[in-house]
């Protein structure tokens, strides 16, 4: 009879934990990167009368973890990134402790290092010079805060443009794009086309107003105008290679922009010229669009994830720049049901999971990492449900079976 009753009281046992676990998922139904557990029993034989095997109840084995993909949802925080597929972001605490996560709802403490909400700091491969340099060791990544980026000389100008075959000699058209010198300072390079009574076209140059020299096809620098002619079919003919402008160094308060290239021909795929970017059909003249490759000086304004999910967190700057700081590392485990659940949101590494295998996101069977979005909990709230109201029934029934056991105790006290 009292082998009855620890058989009950396993019950008991085992249909509390059971409840204890499930609440604890629903506990953690909108936790970010939770991942919902389960309850395993066992049952228990201790006693065999001859042939006789009466079980002892049941008891608890495991609480295995259920690491399915959970959804991922958008977040505000362009410091928000979810895995999709297998891995673990890697951190580590104060005292450099390492463990893991899933949960990617990261933002900068003072000293511009990207952490956990609870201040373990997050751990990649910190660019140099831009490049994340392959083979480097992880460490704690860092946010350049107050970080600026120099200006870059425009040598390089791109005009796709039209000059109308139907205007009137003498007529003028002026093409302004904007460049930068070595301070970073923008002027105003305005070509200036004139039609001439032979179809041609004489083109000067000005920076900022100050009449500028012109180098066309290789030709020594001269203030001279450059002539631009065009084939039957509206296609450029000369200049056939090359134009290049070169300001007047004098008025640019100190700063330099040397010679600036002006691309006459579209680049094949394969690197040879193609198309002419500057045509004289009968339309109206204008410009389609402008480019050129100089840039003034930039602060630091934004941070954003790649879009390629690699895991390459940008700076991203005022002047329209962006530099790679750093690479978020993923960790993969032979049995990540091995890992030990430590509280938020962080496993350790143990003997049954095996050690970790370390390495950028999209790579090595390892899942992308998605940008300005969150996982959030895999727990499905109508099977947690169904799952309490089964653990609440088994705690009722071997309740009930106490109870019986107490009233045959009595029916057999009063016997005696």
């Amino acid at each position: 009879m009292a082998l009855t009753f620890s058989t009950a009281l396993s019950g008991l046992r085992a249909s509390s934990n059971a409840m204890s676990v499930t609440g604890n998922n629903i506990a953690n139904a909108n936790t970010v990167g939770y991942k919902e557990s389960d309850t395993s029993f066992s049952d228990v034989y201790f006693n065999h009368i001859g042939s006789l095997q009466i079980g002892n109840g049941v008891r608890t084995t495991s609480t295995p973890t259920n690491f399915a993909q959970g959804t991922l949802d958008d977040s505000a925080s362009p410091l928000s990134a979810a895995i999709q597929g297998a891995g673990f972001f890697v951190v580590r605490d104060g005292a450099g402790v390492q463990t893991y996560t899933r949960a990617g709802d990261f933002t900068l403490d003072r000293d511009g290092f990207l952490v956990t909400p609870t201040g373990d700091k997050v751990q990649g491969y910190a660019a140099i010079n831009g490049v994340i340099p392959p083979g480097a060791a992880i460490s704690s990544i860092q946010v350049p805060i107050g970080e600026t980026v120099s200006p870059q000389v425009t040598s390089q100008v791109t005009l796709r443009m039209n000059l109308n075959a139907a205007d009137a000699a003498g007529s003028e058209f002026h093409a302004p794009v904007q460049v930068y010198d070595s301070k970073g300072a923008t002027h105003t390079l305005d070509l200036i086309f004139t039609k001439q009574t032979d179809g041609s076209y004489l083109m000067n140059a000005t920076v900022d107003g100050n009449a500028a020299q012109a180098s066309a096809d290789g030709s020594a620098a001269q203030a001279a105008p450059v002539a631009f002619t065009f084939d039957s079919n509206g296609l450029l003919l000369t200049p056939a290679t090359s134009l290049a402008i070169i300001p007047d160094q004098t008025q640019l308060g100190g700063a330099t922009l040397p010679s600036i290239n002006i691309n006459l021909r579209q680049t094949n795929p394969d690197g040879t010229p193609g198309a002419p970017n500057f045509t004289n059909f009968s339309t109206l003249s204008a410009v389609s669009s402008t480019s050129q490759d100089g840039y003034g000086t930039g602060a630091l304004s934004g941070l954003s994830f790649s879009e390629r999910r690699d895991g390459t967190l940008y700076a991203v700057f005022s002047n329209g720049q962006t530099r790679p700081i750093a690479q978020l590392a993923l960790a993969t485990f032979n049995s990540q049901n091995g890992l030990k659940r430590l509280g938020n949101n962080l496993y350790a590494e143990t003997l049954a999971s095996g050690p970790p295998s370390i390495g950028a996101g999209s790579s090595g069977g390892r899942g992308d990492v998605v940008g300005n979005a969150l996982e959030q909990s895999n727990v499905d709230l109508a099977s947690e449900f169904t799952d309490l109201m089964v653990a609440q029934r088994s705690f009722q029934a071997n309740s009930r079976v106490i109870t019986t056991i107490n009233q045959t105790l009595q029916e057999l006290l009063q016997i005696i």
